[in-house]
Formats: structure tokens, sequence, C-alpha cells
């Protein structure tokens, strides 16, 4: 048995679907990820940690499977005791023609189950609920889009779910209600991290100003309109550092079984805020740094189309609770960045070396 082949090393074997930023954050991190034993020392909890990727990808101490090997994972998914998806969710086919879908061949087999928005359970070479025992941690990260808009109020993990036809929250909550009947025909374990908007070392608000411009960044009379007369855009939106995120999803790995079927998480910083002012905060500490690009010089006359995203700020007006997951799986209940300034400065701190040097050579 795969998952007690080695008494010296420990049982729990972690596979991530999707390594990309949060994917490899987590798998990064449980490669060193500890709890506390009976005697109150502190033990590794994963023995092998293994994702998924579609490129060649290295990261130290975690075996990367493309996504298309079935073999090689068929063989290792029944080992595992934890799998974490973070691969977004896709239309399926709009229509199927049984005739063709019953010859399709998965893994040198008849394909004669349905089709889903979710990659994982949708994969072309696996039926992944023939692979993954009961009692199995299962992990899917969602986002708080399917909330839809609450009109600027705060939604807890027991709101109601309004996003609309057509959205990402629709498509999203769509993978979710997949995962979960997949889970509850299994004997699953099934943990839904639904995800504020995410940043991290690699993607933020000041990333977003050093590579279009100051401009973007700069609101300097946010605070002095007249709030009835600020723009719609301006309402608080909430976000989540990766850190955060990684250090909330190994936490409910570690936690026992609950009577639950499935457990549900909000993820989310202490602090939603409009983007403008996030952004204006982002100008300041890059211009504090000498870190600050060059103004744009004026704008385009060319009229862009606006992302699902950026509607979605205009649109889906909420704020996302996190004392759910403050109270159960965060040390003492802290985020390590508890509001997006902390967040910021860190992100800053950690490209610091390569921006400076950007500089030097402008």
């Amino acid at each position: 048995n795969g998952r007690a082949n080695n008494a010296t090393k420990p049982l729990n074997r972690l596979l991530v679907f999707g390594l990309g930023n949060v994917g490899t954050l987590v798998a990064q991190r449980s490669t060193s990820f500890k709890i506390s034993d009976n005697q109150n020392k502190s033990a590794p909890f994963f023995g092998d940690v293994y994702g998924t990727t579609r490129s060649v990808k290295e990261i130290a101490g975690v075996q990367a499977i493309h996504f298309d090997s079935y073999q090689e994972l068929e063989d290792i998914i029944p080992s595992c005791t934890h799998v974490l998806i973070t691969i977004p969710p896709v239309n399926p086919p709009s229509s199927i023609d049984s005739k063709s879908n019953a010859t399709t061949l998965v893994g040198g087999r008849p394909r004669c189950w349905k089709f889903f928005c979710d990659p994982v359970l949708n994969h072309p070479n696996f039926h992944l609920q023939d692979l993954v025992p009961a009692n199995t941690w299962v992990g899917y990260v969602s986002s708080t889009s399917v909330y839809g808009n609450h009109d600027g109020g705060w939604v807890t993990e027991d709101s109601e779910v309004k996003c609309k036809p057509g959205t990402k929250g629709k498509l999203y909550f769509r993978a979710e209600n997949e995962w979960r009947e997949a889970a509850q025909e299994c004997g699953w374990n099934l943990n839904i991290f639904r995800s504020s908007g995410l940043y991290g070392d690699g993607r933020s608000a000041i990333h977003t100003i050093r590579k279009r411009g100051a401009a973007l960044g700069l609101s300097n009379d946010r605070n002095t309109a007249p709030e009835k007369n600020r723009p719609k855009a301006e309402a608080p939106t909430s976000r989540i550092h990766e850190e955060d995120v990684s250090q909330a999803i190994l936490s409910a790995m570690a936690r026992k079984k609950l009577a639950s079927p499935c457990c549900l998480w909000n993820l989310a910083d202490n602090y939603p805020a409009p983007r403008a002012e996030v952004m204006a905060f982002g100008t300041e500490i890059l211009r504090e740094e000498n870190l600050l690009p060059p103004m744009v010089g004026g704008q385009s006359s060319k009229k862009k189309k606006q992302s699902e995203r950026a509607r979605r700020r205009l649109t889906d007006r909420k704020r996302v609770a996190n004392q759910r997951m403050k109270d159960l799986l965060l040390p003492e209940g802290k985020l390590i960045y508890p509001t997006y300034r902390e967040g910021l400065w860190s992100v800053l701190n950690s490209n610091r070396e390569e921006w400076s040097s950007d500089a030097a050579s402008e």
C-alpha cells in the first residue's frame, strides 16, 4: 500500500492538480509543513508531494507530473491521502453526441460518464472517481465570485449564491456542485475554498502599476470627492495574499474529518478596500522607494474591451467575511498579511532587487 510503505516516513501524500500561483505555493510549503504529535513534537505532515503541470516545472521537493501522463497519475492517485484542485473551470461541450461519447477511449476504456466543467473531473484519460479512495481529503479552490452582488454587504459561507448565468462565478458554482456530488458518491472529505482576489510576489497592484505606468495608480482627489459623487467602481472589494491562502489550505489539510460532508471556507483578508485606494497606496510606496515607473503620456484613443473582472467590480458589490477561516484555520486567528498594506510592502520587498536593477538600467 503506497500510504504505508515506509514506517520512518510520514504516511500522508499530497497531489496538487495545477501548479499555478496557488498550487505551486501550497506544494512548496507542504514539503516543510509540520504539525505537533501526541508528545508535542513537531513532525513532517507529508512524505511525498506531487503536482501536475502542462509545462516543464521544477520545484524543490515536489515531483512534477504532466497533466496528460495518465498512466503515471493512475499509479499515484490511489495512494494519495490529500488531493488539491486549483485549476479553474471551463465551459464543457454544450451538446454531446451519445454515439461518439460511447466510443471515446479513456485509458484504453470507453468513456461512459458525463462531461464536467471541472478539467480534473473531466480528465480525458481517466475517471477520478475510480481512483481516489473513500475518506481522502479533497480540496477545491473556488472563487467568491459565486456570491454575485450583495449591494456592498458582508457575505459569509452561509450567504445566498447570487451569481448570474454566463459569468465566471456561475461556472465556479457549477464546478463546486460537481465536486460535491462526486464527494458524496465516493465518500471523500471535501473542502471548498472560496478565494477573494489573489495577489502575491508575482502579481499584484504594484506589478500592474509598474507594467502600465504611474498614472494608473494616481487618484489624488479620491478622499476629497463627496461620497455621493464617487464612481461606482470605488466600492470596496476583498482580496487575500497567496501566502495566507497557502497557510489556510495546509491547515485545513491537517484538520480531522468533520461530521459535515463538505467544509466551506471564505478566504479573504481583514480589510475590503476600493481598488483605487489600493492602487494609490501602491503608487505611494513605489515612489517612496524610488521604484515608480515613468508617468504614462496621455490616454490611448483605442477603447479597450472591459474584462469580466472589471465588470464585476462595478456590479458584484460585496465584502467577504473571514471569521470562520480565522477561527478554525489560522494560528491564533492571525493572517500573515491582515490588509493590502502589509501585503504590498512584502511584495515590494520581494521584488526590490530586480526592480532596482531595472531602474538602474533605464
